[in-house]
Order: C-alpha cells, then structure tokens, then sequence
C-alpha cells in the first residue's frame, strides 16, 4: 500500500517474520495523524523486495522498516520510501513515476462510491478497525 501521507514505511508482523526481523536496541513509540500510537516498536526489517509487472522484473528496492500492528495490510511504504527512491505518485496515470529514471510502477486502484452509508448495526467494527472518510471532488 502507498499512503503518501505516512512519514515512514512500515511492515506488519506477519511479512517481517518472512522477511527476518531484528529486534531493536530500545522500543519506539509511533503516533498517528490523529494522535494515537501503533502497537509494536520492539523489532525492524532490514531486507529489500522486487518489483514485478506481468512477470517482467521492473527494479529491486532496499527496505528498511519499523515493525507495527497494521491490521491486514502487510506493507505501507510512506513519503520518506517515495523520497528516498525518487519516486512520485502519479494520480492521474494511476502509477508511481521514478523521476529520475523513469520507471513506472502500476498500481491497483479500488474505487469507492461517491457517497457510502455505513450501518454499524449490519457491519459492526472490530477492535483496531479504522474508519476512513475521504472527502475528495473530481
């Protein structure tokens, strides 16, 4: 997943034990936009991933991550990720754009309705579930 607005890539428990996981010297704290702090901060990733497109390698990247609970997700790579891999995020072309190489990474878009009612009764939301509310005018 790509959240441009996260500061720093991070992995879930699940990929980084695949991944090797290094336990840290001291656990940090990791806070969110609204203010409240991810579970984990006792163990980083240091490992790199390839990225494939219809089979074909497109480039190798070096990932170096915290370790937090992220629910389902297994990787969100953040603004300092883009930055550090000279990358940006085309919206309109739906892709990521290295702009000094340019090598372009597809990516998958999930299309939400305009205007989503939620029924908490019908679909109740579990402990560390997030709801997200995205007011966005084409």
């Amino acid at each position: 997943m790509i959240d441009s607005a996260v500061s720093a890539p991070v992995v879930g428990k699940r990929l980084a034990i695949k991944m090797g996981i290094w336990k840290r010297a001291r656990k940090v704290n990791v806070k969110q936009g609204d203010g409240s702090t991810l579970s984990g901060g006792n163990h980083v990733v240091n490992s790199s991933f390839r990225v494939y497109y219809e089979g074909s390698l497109l480039d190798k990247f070096s990932l170096d991550v915290e370790v937090l609970d992220i629910g389902k997700k297994d990787v969100i790579l953040g603004l300092s990720w883009l930055i550090e891999n000279g990358f940006i995020v085309d919206t309109q072309e739906r892709c990521l754009r290295n702009i000094e190489t340019g090598l372009v990474i597809p990516c998958s878009v999930r299309w939400m309705p305009s205007v989503t009612l939620i029924n908490i009764d019908v679909e109740p939301m579990l402990d560390g579930d997030v709801l997200l509310i995205l007011d966005v005018c084409e």
